[in-house]
């Protein structure tokens, strides 16, 4: 994520990238391990179809005696980029983690994709190059007033398992809609906290499981010890988790990821997808979530929805979308909706704008608008309760 943002008046976003000079001046440091190798990319253009038998493999890890990286190809295996590491043997010569930028020539760039390839005589045409540094750190802090970081000036990581811009576009949705809540008037300012509470443990842990992946693929010369056990990759892109007084949490759970399959719309976990019908076409339950804060009820708990709609009329500007599924308005034939969301007959659950869910209820109260003027409160950091009456 490039560039210093303004989010608002006197609100910035520091998502200025690696070398963040948002973060520098804040005086904020990195935590971990630092700068591991001196890498560089190269953008190429080189006949590969027979190499990758006609396949677009989507990394292909290259360690021989000229080279330590991994290719990445489009479609026709035609053109991609090629990483390097390491140039030469990095357990003979401790210099080749650090040489792989030394020499850029457009000669020896060549050299390098056709080392890659095994080829000697590749024709090979280079489009461009970037260097860059190996590195896995996280911010010490994200916030320092009304600046926040994201991106990489918020963590650093190396590019295997691909984390690195996800991570980043996953801070800023976390971020985004807070921002907007708290300017227009409908959250308390204090909502902002939950940035750094729920995003910092998740990019700490994305950044181990891409060292875990560096040094197990990549690096292996380094007889690195200190990493954790690879989690899937499903898990670590769609499968963290929230904890905050942004989301009202279940059973005290506070784990950073699991399988997004058997979260079954835990609170602080990303809502479930389940197909349903609206006017005769398919949509997604992911598809009305984006905006406002969305509370969804099964059948027999429609009355959540007249609850929410009244709750969220105490509080000013609070936009609420309410949706009672199984409903001519929108059907769930194959009956998956409750099971996904782990609903009982008479449940509810409230999804936040970025599409995570805030809070579930598995029955309906006698007071149920009371109840969600309380959690509402609760999420939108409004201790002394609605705006109005």
């Amino acid at each position: 994520m490039g560039g210093s943002v303004v989010s608002g008046a006197n609100t910035w976003s520091g998502a200025d990238g690696a070398h963040s000079k948002v973060r520098e001046l804040l005086s904020i440091p990195f935590d971990g391990r630092g700068v591991f190798s001196n890498s560089i990319t190269i953008y190429f253009r080189a006949n590969l179809t027979r190499q990758l038998l006609g396949k677009p493999l989507s990394v292909i890890y290259i360690n021989n005696p000229a080279l330590g990286g991994f290719f990445r190809m489009e479609k026709s295996c035609t053109q991609g980029f090629l990483v390097v590491n390491t140039v030469g043997d990095p357990e003979a010569d401790p210099r080749a983690a650090a040489d792989a930028a030394a020499d850029i020539s457009e000669k020896r760039l060549i050299d390098l994709v056709r080392a890659g390839a095994g080829v000697p005589d590749l024709d090979v045409k280079i489009d461009g190059i970037a260097r860059w540094r190996a590195t896995s750190d996280v911010a010490r802090r994200f916030r320092d007033g009304r600046i926040f970081l994201a991106g990489d000036a918020a963590h650093l990581m190396p590019p295997n398992g691909g984390f690195g811009g996800n991570t980043g576009i996953h801070d800023a949705h976390n971020l985004a809609w807070k921002l907007a809540f708290v300017l227009r008037g409908v959250a308390d300012p204090s909502l902002l906290d939950t940035y750094e509470m729920e995003r910092r443990p998740v990019g700490k842990f994305t950044v181990e499981q891409a060292y875990t992946r560096y040094v197990t693929r990549t690096a292996t010369y380094l007889g690195a010890k200190d990493f954790q056990p690879p989690a899937n990759d499903f898990n670590i892109e769609l499968g963290y988790l929230y904890s905050s007084p942004g989301v009202i949490a279940e059973n005290g759970e506070d784990r950073v990821h699991d399988d997004p399959r058997l979260t079954f719309g835990r609170p602080g976990s990303r809502a479930p997808h389940v197909w349903l019908y609206r006017g005769g076409k398919e949509v997604s339950t992911i598809d009305l979530f984006g905006r406002s804060f969305v509370l969804l009820s099964t059948f027999e708990g429609a009355p959540w929805c007249a609850a929410a709609r009244a709750a969220a009329g105490r509080f000013e500007r609070l936009e609420l979308e309410t949706h009672c599924v199984g409903t001519a308005m929108l059907r769930d034939p194959d009956l998956h909706f409750a099971d996904a969301y782990g609903l009982s007959a008479a449940g509810a659950t409230l999804i936040r704008p970025d599409g995570f869910v805030a809070w579930r209820a598995k029955s309906l109260p006698n007071n149920a608008e009371e109840t969600m003027t309380r959690v509402l409160g609760t999420i939108l950091a409004r201790s002394s309760g609605p705006k109005k009456a």
